[in-house]
């Protein structure tokens, strides 16, 4: 790993506009959000210097002078890893780089800051199967031509157009949904309720419950319940844009990169399989561990 230079520009390091933006992003990223315990004796919010640091894979040193505003040079691969690290989203990351003097690169169709490149080559691999990898706050990260197509993601959706339960909560049931549409809200309710407990100090999380509960009626049902679970493999049925309603197995992939994500993969059932749930279980909390669709 290449470390950063030094250099007599202001622009590219030593300018406290891009220190302060790292050391913003660092005080408002929840230690739990990347694997690293809370503990009773964090005197500061967010993480510390040398989490960080180790995140990124550079020195402690290196990103202290980074983040004291030093005229230091940071090179794509690092502010690359600092993104990373600090969980940046794709217009943080693209400000990060332009705050260091550096053109922030091109983005990929589908393709998240914070999805590593084995992850998103997997997803290729998975074609014509559809599969997507969704964090823990349920926001759609990545994914492949398949998911695409039956989940209609747009890379130009607005606010919470890729998050999976904002899909659900904020929209009005099919026809064929009603009978159990209940019992699945409840069911995602407790699995998102189990997730949200470890990200208790991460302001994304409240905002989203808090914008949940002023949009959805059915949200502000379930959610006060205290029923958990968790996200597990079963079957479900997705409206299909070409093939119409279609009935699919789905398992929920742990990322050891990325904790608290999940790739999930859709497996199309043949006609014969059709009428039964995965397991001989609930089809409503079948349909509920497989996302909000």
């Amino acid at each position: 790993m290449d470390g950063p230079s030094f250099a007599n520009s202001a622009a590219a390091g030593g300018n406290m506009a891009f220190a302060n933006f790292l050391r913003d992003r660092r005080q408002h990223l929840d230690p739990a959000s990347v694997g690293l315990p809370v503990g009773r004796r964090r005197r500061t919010p967010g993480l510390r210097r040398e989490e960080v640091a180790q995140l990124a894979d550079i020195g402690t040193a290196w990103y202290t002078a980074l983040e004291q505003g030093r005229d230091v040079r940071p090179s794509d691969q690092v502010l690359a890893n600092l993104a990373r690290a600090l969980r940046l989203t794709a217009v943080e990351r693209d400000h990060l780089f332009t705050l260091a003097g550096r053109r922030p690169p091109a983005r990929l169709e589908g393709a998240s800051d914070g999805v590593d490149a084995q992850s998103l080559a997997l997803l290729r691999r998975l074609e014509p199967d559809p599969a997507y990898i969704v964090d823990a706050r349920w926001d759609v990260l990545a994914w492949n031509q398949g998911a695409a197509d039956l989940f209609r993601f747009d890379a130009a959706a607005p606010a919470y157009g890729r998050n999976m339960l904002w899909r659900y909560f904020t929209r009005s049931p099919l026809p064929e949904e009603r009978a159990d549409w209940n019992a699945t809200a409840r069911a995602l309710a407790s699995i998102f309720r189990g997730q949200t407990a470890a990200h208790a100090n991460d302001p994304r999380f409240r905002e989203l419950i808090d914008d949940l509960l002023a949009a959805s009626e059915t949200f502000r049902r379930v959610w006060p319940g205290q029923e958990v679970r968790a996200l597990c493999a079963g079957r479900k049925w997705v409206n299909h844009p070409v093939r119409g309603r279609q009935e699919y197995d789905f398992v929920p992939l742990a990322l050891p990169s990325m904790p608290g994500a999940s790739l999930m993969v859709y497996l199309a059932c043949p006609p014969a399989a059709g009428g039964g749930t995965a397991g001989g279980g609930n089809p409503a909390e079948d349909e509920a561990a497989g996302g909000a669709a």
